[in-house]
């Protein structure tokens, strides 16, 4: 995972954590799992003591229907509290939580310490977002191949529907979203190989506009977060899995990622509070209904091969994983 894969546990947790969680042991997001868990009273803590202040979040526009319904929610019990949320993709996120423009970083990638350096950089695993391709909603298909959309998005080869079912003559017209986007970096890793997008991406990473454009556009095709999926637009399936807990932790989908809110450490009360909602059983349960994957809906199993990270003294912190770890971590979700 990348620049301090911290578990996000404070220290009041950490007496109630097992010896071979506290010895870091664990991959985070098992950690986080366990928060999950631990902080069943956390709502109640949360609601005796007020917290004020204010947060700026941006980042992952995958992640921001769920922050933002959490910082609503948030700031309804504490009306001191002035929490921001604004999009703009993960790695503007990352970029603004490095540069100490935002407190949190949202994103759907993890963060390469090459890249953002600084030892504080801490993330915090919140859930899994499932992605879908959707087409223009007269467009009757309902599942495409690696290869086709391969096809499509990279080598070009497909540059009518015709091409993919008969009778189907339309001109096909890939919505690529910009460089900034996480979800396009994860499209791109997973669905085509590595390969590079053609044509010309959005200005702005905004999932609506994604929406909007595939809606009104005849022949378009592209990809959002489940979550953000509107009746507007059709969702097809890759090789016939659609995206769901089950087919994402035995390994049938894998247009999929773990969503994170980086921050600078978690010093502040605030900053820390929300932190702790964000993984509370009622916001896992929000996540849910918006269809994201809770953490303990991953099939979440130890990492015997990745040896154990050299915890930071203030906090139970691992250190930065490599790449080569990270892709570990992910397979490992799979059955």
């Amino acid at each position: 995972m990348q620049p301090n894969v911290h578990a996000n546990l404070r220290k009041k947790r950490a007496r109630m954590l097992p010896q071979s969680v506290v010895m870091g042991i664990l991959p985070v997001f098992v950690l986080l799992f366990a928060a999950s868990l631990l902080t069943g009273c956390a709502g109640t803590d949360q609601q005796t003591q007020q917290f004020s202040g204010q947060l700026k979040i941006s980042g992952s526009t995958a992640l921001q229907p769920l922050v933002a319904a959490a910082a609503k929610e948030f700031m309804r019990q504490h009306p001191e509290a002035h929490i921001t949320v604004a999009g703009g993709g993960s790695k503007t996120g990352l970029l603004k939580v490095f540069q100490k423009q935002s407190d949190i970083g949202d994103s759907d990638l993890y963060a390469d310490p090459a890249i953002y350096p600084d030892p504080n950089m801490t993330d915090h695993i919140i859930c899994a977002t499932p992605f879908v391709m959707i087409v223009h909603p007269d467009i009757n298909i309902t599942s495409l191949t690696k290869e086709q959309i391969l096809d499509i998005f990279s080598t070009g080869k497909t540059t009518n529907w015709s091409q993919i079912k008969a009778g189907l003559n339309q001109p096909i017209h890939p919505i690529i979203r910009p460089s900034s986007s996480g979800t396009r970096e994860t499209f791109r890793k997973y669905i085509l190989g590595g390969g590079d997008e053609i044509g010309t991406p959005l200005k702005v990473d905004d999932t609506q506009q994604v929406v909007n454009t595939v809606a009104n556009t005849p022949g378009a095709i592209g990809y959002i977060a489940l979550s953000a999926l509107k009746p507007t637009v059709k969702a097809i399936a890759i090789d016939n899995a659609s995206p769901t807990a089950e087919t994402i932790s035995n390994g049938t989908y894998n247009f999929w990622s773990y969503e994170h809110m980086y921050t600078l450490g978690d010093n502040n009360s605030l900053l820390s509070a929300f932190l702790d909602f964000m993984i509370s059983p009622a916001m896992q349960q929000e996540a849910h209904q918006l269809s994201y994957i809770t953490i303990d809906e991953m099939n979440v199993k130890k990492i015997a091969s990745i040896p154990a990270k050299p915890l930071h003294s203030d906090t139970l912190a691992i250190s930065p994983f490599t790449e080569k770890e990270s892709e570990i971590i992910r397979s490992e979700s799979y059955e």
